[in-house]
């Protein structure tokens, strides 16, 4: 089979262009893109070294008891307080958290009411109620002598004023 000079040079123009063709794809073609903040995926420095992002879903949410019913004397009159508290933690320390919790159940409601008791009118009023998470969380971590608590959630919050 004898090829003639014009079917090779038409082969060789196709081959030239395919190849063209793919380095053209290759460069223009977009990279993978990039993990947002909070995305499970491992992103690369300029090392080449994989660094991992704090991931939302490595955090669990556990109850510190059940609703909590207490009175809070002020100067100026009595104010009754009922709330729910979550802890949140790691989700590796969550089956130790509940273990602890469990054995200082009381020690640590003790705890939590007697900061709800002894707030302050500014504090209650607080729309975040920043003190009293903070107070919370640091207490709860006394009690149980471990860092379980990364950040608690006061929530159903009621006050009655008398």
């Amino acid at each position: 089979m004898k090829l003639n000079l014009k079917t090779l040079i038409v082969a060789g123009g196709v081959v030239a262009a395919m190849a063209l063709e793919g380095v053209f794809f290759l460069l223009l073609m977009p990279t993978s893109p990039k993990p947002a903040a909070g995305d499970a995926a491992a992103t690369a420095t300029d090392d080449g070294e994989e660094k991992s992002e704090a991931v939302v879903s490595e955090l669990a949410e556990e109850p510190l008891g059940e609703q909590f019913n207490c009175t809070n004397n002020q100067q100026e009159s009595i104010v009754h307080l009922r709330f729910k508290v979550v802890a949140v933690v790691k989700s590796g320390q969550q089956v130790a958290f509940r273990d602890s919790n469990t054995l200082h159940k009381t020690r640590v409601r003790q705890s939590i009411e007697k900061i709800a008791r002894s707030a302050s009118r500014e504090d209650l009023d607080d729309p975040n109620l920043s003190t009293l998470k903070r107070l919370v969380r640091e207490e709860v971590n006394k009690v149980l002598g471990k860092s379980f608590v990364l950040e608690a959630v006061i929530h159903d919050l009621s006050m009655i004023e008398q």
